[in-house]
């Protein structure tokens, strides 16, 4: 298995897979919540991508653990302070490179995660 730092793992994720997580229930969910409780179109972005990144980084970390997938252990783990800092670290990571993740899109993606927040 080859190590990744969370700059990598961000930059991996900025694809199609992330139009594809915002087609899924818990895309439109997050994307629903977005729209309502931020007005900033930067920010409303960069939560997507914390809470995209976020998702995937949950069901990984769990797969390592050996920990069940299931809502109760995500839950569980969620709360631990493990989670608290990968969480920390991925936001760190977004905020501090959002032009550099944001420049991993062509024009047509962005005007399309653009368009998810209309």
């Amino acid at each position: 298995m080859k190590e990744m730092n969370c700059l990598q793992y961000c930059i991996n994720g900025m694809s199609d897979r992330l139009f594809s997580f915002a087609k899924t229930k818990e895309g439109k969910a997050l994307l629903a919540a977005f729209k309502k409780l931020i007005v900033i179109r930067e920010n409303q972005i960069k939560e997507l991508l914390i809470a995209y990144n976020s998702y995937f980084m949950v069901a990984a970390a769990m797969q390592l653990k050996g920990m069940p997938q299931h809502p109760r252990a995500m839950i569980e783990f969620m709360a631990s302070e493990e989670f608290s800092a990968l969480h920390a670290e991925l936001v760190k990571t977004v905020e501090d490179n959002y032009p550099l993740l944001m420049s991993c899109l062509d024009r047509k993606q962005k005007r399309k995660l653009d368009s998810l927040f209309e």
